[in-house]
């Protein structure tokens, strides 16, 4: 019999004999069949060849390590972007020594691949000596459940080697074995007091674990993290129970890496460097600013704020987008009140038009994009709506009955007397083949989408659920803890529903009328389910129904976002984007970005614009005399010119406050002050200016009011006016006047009047104004 001992199975492996040794001495299941003999350990030559030919995967990562984000990478087929970005992670949280005091930052955009980024960042800290993860999630059953779905499926393959583990806090197996604890380990928790509470038990349970090398992924980071309490009658500042728990489990280890990662990162960026210094806080408190902010990749399928906020030509399909709903209507869905809906006015009321319509053509277009894939030998897919109006329950509840009504009289329209339906239906279909043909694509005829439209309403394939709690979401999810589609047509009413992280496919209705006094950002942000990677064919019939007031609010936080974005990728964040609010006297001063509150903010940059819209004229003799005062102040030589003239930053503050008088807002508001501190601001000698501004004046426009809600200034300006404004280097801020003609053939009062827009200095840094601040 041909044996061979320790030295030729090293030989033949390509490997040392002390590292032979070693595999024997570490793992007892060597996959070999051994005898003892006085010489040693031998085997038969034959069954070392086997070996290796079985085991030449397992061989090479006994040699190099277990490679796991170069086969994760293969797995998932990650783009050249994604994987550079997480080397960049690595790379950068080993250089910059991070710590919990001064973490590093993973930045993405909601719904962009945030998770599929960290999951490769853990793979690849596991090939740079990280033996354990400690991945904290949102405090909801649901994103938990879906993360450690998600690390399961996308580490299956080294689960199954037995190189790694998957722990969910709260559902141990038990007690961990020698071999499990030697693993690669990830631990899911929420951030939640009792899920951290058994996170810090289970690694003070396991001292050897604390010795080794450790990353803390705080996903969501902005959620809990910043939380600051007053304790009462102590006066102090308390940063919260799930801080206080996340500082004390970075305290565990002393070789720890801390990564953040969100998609509204305001709370973490606005804030002091430290925190020692800050009034009423305690010096213990560790600074949570990012050592270094690595942004995420946008893939080229990502649908985000600039496709729903953007300013299109009407050619472009995103122009359909948005649809404007009443703040009646969604007031009247609110509360119970059968004087503005009720079950036999339900189709015709003025208070569900928009409701209405958005289910019509909801179930219209889902039709259609069924009937355009199974054409080109698709598989027909599953489609989605949100209505999301309140957070109460009590408001879900009538919402659902009023959505009940509506279904009931069309189905039973469907069934009974169908063409009553075509003016609902026609509707659709027209605003739907408006942005599909300029899409590119292919309508089906009117009939034909017609007769499928009625098809669904009697097929009894329409599901409604009302979605509200945890339980409730968590009874919807699939196995791989995504929402899971039942039918073709699937409409959700409620507020869980729009969780941070839980996926929502197909979405192509969102139905959103949360409008309350104070907007915060990030929470506008992380409700904004219909972002992520979606199918452009799918966006072409796309809708998403709100208020004039709940548009103006989610342009500014869109705009507020991409200003901030552009800081970290031109790598001039806080010196680059500068903060002002006015005083009591209307003083411009700068103010501190931690005071700013987040609901009220007014950002400009080099490439966008402020100005009013979505307004009407004042009528009669006031608005005459009016008209008389800015006159005045704008003289003929002025206007028409097609050049910049130097004024006054004073003389331009007087005009606005004269136009200021001619215009009425209903259901949206202009932050007026926030454009005469601009003016002031860049104008400021202690700024750079000379205490004089660029204005422009251009007379004879006749754009029809309809028109002018585009908050970009495009439709407004016109494109060769828009072009000189944003492409002159400039090194003051302009003032663009526009007297428009007035009339009810343009749905305006009688009188012309003056449209002002205001642009920064073109080399000027991004500006937000608050125009609200934190005491």
């Amino acid at each position: 019999m041909d044996l061979v001992g320790i030295n030729e199975i090293a030989s033949m492996a390509g490997v040392t004999s002390q590292a032979v040794a070693n595999w024997r001495t570490r793992a007892p299941d060597f996959p070999l069949p051994m005898s003892e003999l006085a010489s040693g350990p031998i085997f038969r030559r034959e069954q070392v060849r086997d070996w290796l030919k079985r085991n030449n995967r397992k061989l090479a990562e006994l040699k190099n390590g277990p490679n796991f984000y170069g086969r994760l990478r293969s797995f998932r087929k990650d783009t050249d972007d994604l994987a550079n970005c997480v080397t960049n992670v690595i790379q950068k949280l080993k250089g910059n020594a991070t710590s919990g005091d001064q973490p590093g930052m993973l930045l993405g955009k909601i719904q962009s691949g945030k998770t599929r980024a960290f999951v490769g960042a853990i793979a690849q800290a596991f090939d740079h000596d990280i033996d354990i993860a400690l991945v904290l999630t949102k405090g909801t059953k649901t994103l938990s459940a879906q993360t450690v779905s998600r690390l399961s499926s996308d580490f299956a393959e080294f689960i199954e080697d037995d190189a790694l583990i998957v722990l969910d806090i709260m559902k141990l197996p038990g007690k961990l074995t020698r071999s499990e604890l030697g693993r690669k380990i990830v631990v899911v928790a929420k951030k939640q007091a009792r899920n951290l509470e058994r996170l810090i038990e289970f690694m003070r349970e396991h001292a050897a674990l604390q010795n080794r090398k450790i990353l803390i992924v705080d996903d969501e980071a902005d959620l809990a993290g910043i939380r600051f309490v007053p304790k009462r009658d102590e006066g102090v500042i308390d940063q919260g129970t799930i801080a206080n728990q996340i500082d004390e489990l970075r305290g565990l280890s002393k070789d720890i890496a801390f990564l953040q990662v969100t998609a509204t990162p305001y709370s973490l960026y606005l804030q002091p460097e430290g925190y020692e210094n800050a009034t009423g806080a305690r010096a213990v408190f560790k600074p949570k600013r990012p050592a270094f902010t690595e942004l995420l990749p946008i893939h080229d399928g990502y649908v985000g704020g600039d496709d729903y906020f953007g300013s299109f030509e009407e050619t472009d399909p995103r122009a359909r987008l948005v649809v404007e709903v009443t703040p009646q209507e969604q007031d009247a869905l609110r509360k119970p009140d059968l004087r503005r809906i009720s079950a036999d006015r339900v189709l015709d009321s003025p208070n569900t038009v928009g409701i209405r319509r958005a289910i019509v053509t909801f179930i219209a277009a889902a039709g259609i994009r069924r009937r355009q894939q199974i054409e080109v030998g698709e598989r027909p897919q599953k489609y989605t709506m949100i209505i999301h109006n309140d957070t109460q329950k009590a408001a879900h509840a009538w919402q659902d009955q009023v959505l009940n009504w509506i279904f009931e009289a069309v189905i039973k329209a469907a069934a009974d007397a169908p063409e009553t339906l075509r003016p609902l239906f026609d509707a659709a279909y027209n605003d739907l083949n408006a942005s599909v043909i300029a899409d590119g694509g292919q309508m089906p005829s009117r009939d034909e989408a017609f007769d499928t439209f009625i098809d669904a309403l009697r097929s009894d394939e329409i599901v409604v659920e009302r979605v509200n709690s945890d339980a409730d979401v968590m009874a919807l999810l699939d196995h791989k803890a995504e929402l899971k589609l039942r039918t073709p047509y699937n409409v959700y009413v409620g507020g869980n529903i729009l969780d941070r992280g839980i996926t929502i496919p197909n979405l192509i209705a969102f139905y959103y009328g949360r409008n309350p006094k104070t907007m915060q950002a990030d929470t506008v942000l992380q409700h904004s389910r219909m972002y992520g990677n979606r199918s452009r064919r799918d966006l072409a019939v796309t809708r998403f129904y709100t208020s004039r007031a709940v548009y103006d609010r989610l342009y500014m936080i869109n705009e507020f976002e991409n200003t901030l974005r552009k800081a970290f990728l031109d790598k001039d964040h806080d010196q680059g984007v500068v903060f002002i609010q006015s005083d009591a006297n209307n003083r411009v001063r700068p103010c501190a970005p931690n005071k700013v509150l987040l609901s009220d903010v007014v950002t400009v940059s080099e490439s966008s614009m402020l100005l009013p819209s979505d307004f009407q004229t004042r009528g009669g003799a006031a608005m005459a005399a009016i008209q008389k005062k800015i006159d005045k102040l704008i003289p003929d030589n002025w206007r028409d010119s097609g050049e910049f003239v130097e004024v006054e930053a004073k003389t331009a503050m007087a005009i606005v406050d004269a136009i200021e008088e001619s215009m009425e807002f209903d259901n949206a508001e202009f932050e007026w002050d926030a454009m005469r501190a601009l003016i002031a601001y860049y104008a400021d000698i202690q700024n750079g200016g000379d205490g004089k501004i660029l204005l422009i004046a251009e007379t004879g426009r006749r754009l029809d009011r309809n028109k002018s809600g585009d908050k970009s200034g495009r439709s407004i300006l016109g494109t060769a006016l828009r072009a000189k404004i944003l492409d002159t280097k400039r090194t003051k801020p302009a003032l663009v006047l526009l007297q428009q003609e007035g009339g009810r053939d343009l749905n305006w009062t009688a009188h012309h009047f003056w449209w002002p827009i205001f642009a920064v200095p073109s080399d000027a840094e991004p500006c937000v104004f608050a125009t609200k601040v934190a005491a």
